[in-house]
């Protein structure tokens, strides 16, 4: 049996920003823009990381895309407009040790946590929902985060792991 081909992401890459703005919706847009990825349209999609999927660096997956392209993506995004608080995203990753299994990404976002620590959540539940759910407990680990303490007006922080087909 063959598997079938239809949008199954060959690669992945993970990029993070942080917006600053009096309007919400605009701090959105500027942290997409300080991840490099404001030109796209972005779908959200769930956790699975394919089969064979190379995870590449964000230089190299940047340059693949164009201006309106629709791009798959899992997104964690956290916003406030409360001045000094501590905004922070993160996205775990756990990959098979074995080629020809899948992985998970986990996303994460709080308040209050650094982005060390948000980022030691996300990997550790990626890492747990792939021993649950693939039998497996000695995948690879890897992820991203950032963190933002809030000023005057919105601060929106957004982790993406943006797949390539």
């Amino acid at each position: 049996m063959t598997m079938a081909k239809h949008l199954v992401p060959g690669k992945l890459f993970f990029t993070c920003g942080v917006g600053r703005h009096s309007d919400l919706l605009m701090s959105f847009a500027l942290a997409l823009r300080d991840a490099g990825i404001e030109y796209l349209n972005l779908v959200v999609v769930s956790s699975i990381v394919p089969p064979d999927c190379q995870i590449i660096s964000k230089e190299l997956g940047i340059v693949e895309l164009n201006p309106g392209e629709i791009a798959f993506v899992v997104l964690s995004r956290n916003a406030s407009d409360i001045a000094g608080e501590l905004v922070s995203a993160s996205i775990g990753c756990a990959l098979p040790g074995s080629p020809g299994r899948f992985g998970y990404l986990a996303e994460y976002h709080t308040t209050g946590t650094s982005r060390d620590e948000t980022l030691e959540y996300a990997c550790d539940l990626a890492a747990e929902m792939y021993g649950a759910l693939a039998g497996d407990d000695s995948p690879e680990i890897m992820g991203i985060a950032d963190d933002a303490v809030v000023g005057d007006g919105w601060m929106t922080v957004v982790c993406a792991a943006v797949f390539l087909l």
